[in-house]
């Protein structure tokens, strides 16, 4: 029998979401650059997704904890895709204000 890691990628996807939280609050003056960063999270957090999405949970609670995850990715993609358009929207904006 495989072994069941649904509380594994849990816990990964809620360390994905909570940096992903964080990452603008610690951007202050690195925007542009931590844009590559935020594109790394949302790439770890889909494989996350990919990885709960096709793992058979067993029990009502595995189950439970595997769509919790799956939630959380989603969350972590979006909140990185809203960072990632709007460091890109601020960068533009000050390389024009250089100009």
């Amino acid at each position: 029998m495989k072994s069941d890691r649904t509380f594994l990628l849990l816990s990964a996807s809620l360390l994905m979401f909570v940096l992903s939280l964080f990452l603008p609050l610690v951007s202050v003056h690195t925007y542009c650059e931590n844009r590559r960063v935020a594109a790394v999270f949302g790439v770890v957090s889909s494989a996350v997704f990919v990885f709960l999405f096709r793992g058979q949970a067993a029990s009502t609670a595995r189950k439970v904890a595997s769509g919790l995850g799956m939630t959380l990715c989603v969350l972590a993609v979006a909140v990185n895709a809203a960072f990632i358009l709007y460091a890109t929207h601020l960068c533009r904006h000050m390389f024009d204000q250089l100009r």
